[in-house]
């Protein structure tokens, strides 16, 4: 059984390709490069990674265009490797479908840090979300309450499924689905809806989401730097919640599923 993880790395820099080659092969990937947005597209079809790492700066487009297109066919976690530190850049590319974002000169062992975080994830969130519910209560009395006060509690199935209001997720296969239409969505998507499912009518503040989906990572790595730091975890979740929005095909409004509250953070609708 193979058990090497695969990488693409859609960059044009030869020297910065040259340190993630180092970088990424000591710590046990197999390495594939591009040079250019559309030839890391179909590297990213061909060789279905486990990673990605992507320049902004590409001779034929821009790295967000590139995330874009990679995320019509492909959940694999993105990494957006770029030398501009706002605040603005930084949203855009998780309104891409962006999962990280560092900001060069790369620090290999922050790098590394990152990307073993983001392959934990999946496992880790199995364990660290679970329902919350009142000393002395069980989640058969939540949802009871929760219908007391008019509110539809999510269903757990066999497998650690969800379903609610018609979405239901599968958190062994990781796929998601509003009344048989499957969803395409991206790993750190799903794993912010699965939370959600899973606090059922709790609220889960943005801060406790940033850290739950490993956004804080970066404050632990590099201190004081951090485009995805404390400050800053608000307006990232913000911007993972409105394309988990748009593809849920919810209103802010009259949500269906995820209900904002002002001040806190989310909920189920």
């Amino acid at each position: 059984m193979n058990d090497r993880r695969v990488v693409v790395v859609i960059e044009q820099d030869e020297a910065v390709r040259a340190l993630l080659r180092a970088t990424l092969g000591d710590a046990g990937f197999e390495v594939h490069f591009a040079a250019t947005g559309e030839s890391g597209v179909e590297l990213v079809r061909a060789k279905r990674p486990d990673t990605v790492t992507l320049d902004v700066v590409l001779p034929d487009m821009n790295g967000y265009e590139v995330a874009r297109r990679i995320r019509e066919f492909s959940h694999t976690y993105i990494i957006i490797l770029t030398a501009r530190s706002d605040l603005r850049a930084t949203i855009k590319g998780f309104e891409a479908g962006a999962d990280d974002y560092i900001v060069k000169p790369i620090r290999p062992r922050e790098l590394r840090a990152r990307v073993d975080g983001m392959l934990r994830r999946p496992r880790q969130l199995r364990t660290v979300a679970p329902v919350r519910t009142a000393p002395g209560r069980t989640a058969t009395a939540t949802a009871a309450a929760a219908a007391a006060k008019g509110a539809a509690a999510p269903t757990a199935t066999a497998g650690s499924s969800f379903e609610h209001n018609g979405l239901r997720i599968d958190s062994a296969t990781r796929a998601a689905s509003i009344g048989g239409r499957s969803l395409a969505l991206t790993r750190t998507e799903f794993d912010l809806l699965r939370i959600l499912l899973e606090r059922g009518t709790g609220v889960v503040t943005k801060a406790e989401l940033a850290a739950l989906l490993g956004l804080m990572q970066q404050e632990a790595v590099q201190p004081g730097a951090a485009p995805a730091g404390t400050r800053d975890a608000g307006r990232i979740i913000e911007a993972h919640v409105g394309n988990l929005r748009r593809k849920l095909g919810d209103d802010a409004r009259r949500p269906r599923w995820l209900k904002t509250v002002r001040g806190s953070g989310y909920t189920l609708a």
